[in-house]
């Protein structure tokens, strides 16, 4: 049929195969759309390069050059989601085992962060003390530089502050200008400087080492002085443990060094209390307990010790006498023979086989003395 020119032809029927799109072209075009997805969700595969088609599916895919285009196909949606192959369920040990890893990459990690952040410091500490190097080194350069044009600015800045500092550094800078050179009495007076200087220094630290001996001499004196107050402290409450038994006098009694350490500890911590409750903080020897309060107070907390042991302390101090006389032994009041008619066997008694085998032995003589 003829056509006027200008005039869009009509659409050719849909065939089969053009309603049914190739699953091979339908499939690649999946697998275009799933990589785009996933280059626009992941920045680092932006530059990935095109998924690789086989030649079938390229030769499907490529319009041929011979023939003319196909009519558009109907659009297609297409599922951005990746498409997962079917995977089995996981079980418990393979969990374990994945949680184990992640466990461990954790760990790793930390590791990591730890190390960077100790790198890091080391590199600040390195960068503080170049610094710090470079500021010291630029101090100097700007003090050589101030030197040429304000050296008393300088002697200032290096600590010379006092009017005799300031007397030697003119003496001896004296010799070095043109009149000092020339004049003969300037190298004599910077020389009488310096040895005075010298002397001054020396005596400055005899004077220091004679405060410094005076103090060890105070110090020894006074800790000879206290030693002296404490053994004679320490003697009167020995002689003040009371001659009934007590605590105290058997612990003297076993190891008399250890009692004396014992009481003298004690001693103190009841001054320091004692301090502590009145808010003193000078010493005054009324803070110091006399012996019988010494004594008592540790009978009170050694018995209070011991019973919370359950250790019976009046059994413990009772005197050790004479071991007791034994027990008279009580003879039965019933006989032993059985054959006795004046008494009756014991019921009460647990005789031995040998006083068994005597009674029987005697029944059966008796017996025979009467046949």
């Amino acid at each position: 049929m003829d056509v006027p020119v200008g005039a869009v032809p009509a659409p050719a029927p849909a065939t089969p195969a053009a309603r049914a799109p190739d699953p091979s072209v339908a499939r690649a075009a999946k697998l275009a759309a799933v990589s785009a997805g996933l280059a626009k969700l992941d920045p680092a595969k932006l530059d990935a390069p095109a998924p690789v088609l086989s030649a079938d599916v390229a030769a499907a895919a490529a319009p041929a050059a011979d023939k003319k285009p196909a009519e558009p196909a109907p659009e297609t949606k297409i599922d951005p989601a990746p498409i997962k192959p079917d995977e089995p369920p996981v079980d418990d040990k393979t969990a374990k085992g994945l949680a184990a890893i992640d466990r461990r990459a954790k760990a790793f990690r930390d590791e990591q962060v730890a190390a960077k952040a100790s790198l890091d410091l080391e590199r600040a500490e390195l960068a503080r003390l170049r610094s710090e190097v470079t500021g010291r080194a630029s101090s100097f350069e700007e003090l050589q530089k101030l030197a040429k044009v304000d050296p008393i600015a300088v002697l200032a800045k290096l600590g010379i502050d006092s009017e005799d500092d300031w007397e030697t550094i003119g003496r001896g800078a004296y010799p070095r200008t043109k009149a000092g050179k020339a004049d003969p009495r300037a190298a004599p007076a910077v020389a009488q400087t310096a040895r005075e200087a010298t002397l001054a220094a020396k005596l400055e630290a005899v004077e220091r080492r004679t405060i410094e001996l005076d103090e060890q001499i105070r110090s020894r004196d006074s800790a000879a002085q206290t030693q002296v107050f404490v053994d004679r402290y320490l003697d009167d409450a020995v002689k003040a443990i009371p001659a009934a038994p007590t605590l105290i006098g058997k612990l003297h009694a076993k190891s008399p060094a250890k009692a004396r350490e014992t009481l003298l500890e004690l001693g103190k911590a009841m001054e320091r209390h004692a301090m502590e409750q009145d808010g003193a903080t000078k010493y005054d020897p009324s803070y110091t307990p006399s012996n019988a309060e010494l004594i008592a107070t540790y009978e009170k907390l050694r018995r209070a010790e011991l019973e919370e042991q359950g250790v019976d302390v009046d059994a413990l101090l009772a005197p050790v006498g004479a071991a007791p006389a034994p027990k008279a032994v009580t003879k039965p009041a019933v006989t032993l023979d059985p054959t006795s008619t004046t008494g009756t066997r014991p019921i009460n008694g647990n005789p031995t086989r040998e006083q068994k085998l005597a009674a029987v032995s005697a029944g059966l003589k008796k017996l025979d003395a009467e046949i």
